[in-house]
């Protein structure tokens, strides 16, 4: 992966969660009347809430793989399991793959439920 672009993507992706996140607290002090189910259901039920949390959730998505691939691709190394035991350097290759592939997976996983959750 490029270095420039992934460290852009993760800035940028951690700026648009904090908007969102002054989305949700703006709603909340701008609510006139007290928060109940209704009008906590109606703001996330409408469609540019909807989108907006779609857009949220596969960002932190990718904010989260950029910085476990991070982790992985610095710490899960020959060099770095070499010195933890000369079993695990041989194994880093598998160790690293296997970390990878399993949030991967698991981010996937995740994006499913919630775009499902959100939409149906």
């Amino acid at each position: 992966m490029k270095g420039s672009l992934i460290w852009n993507l993760q800035r940028y992706s951690s700026l648009l969660i904090l908007l969102y996140l002054l989305y949700v607290i703006g709603f909340i002090v701008n609510s006139e009347d007290q928060i109940n189910f209704f009008t906590w259901s109606d703001f996330f039920l409408s469609f540019q809430s909807r989108i907006f949390t779609s857009l949220v959730c596969f960002l932190i998505v990718l904010h989260s793989f950029i910085g476990l691939w991070t982790v992985g691709t610095d710490y899960l190394t020959e060099r770095t399991l070499g010195f933890l035991s000369k079993s695990l350097s041989k194994i880093a290759v598998l160790i690293q793959r296997t970390y990878l592939f399993t949030f991967i997976v698991l981010g996937i996983v995740y994006l499913i439920v919630i775009l499902y959750i959100i939409w149906i």
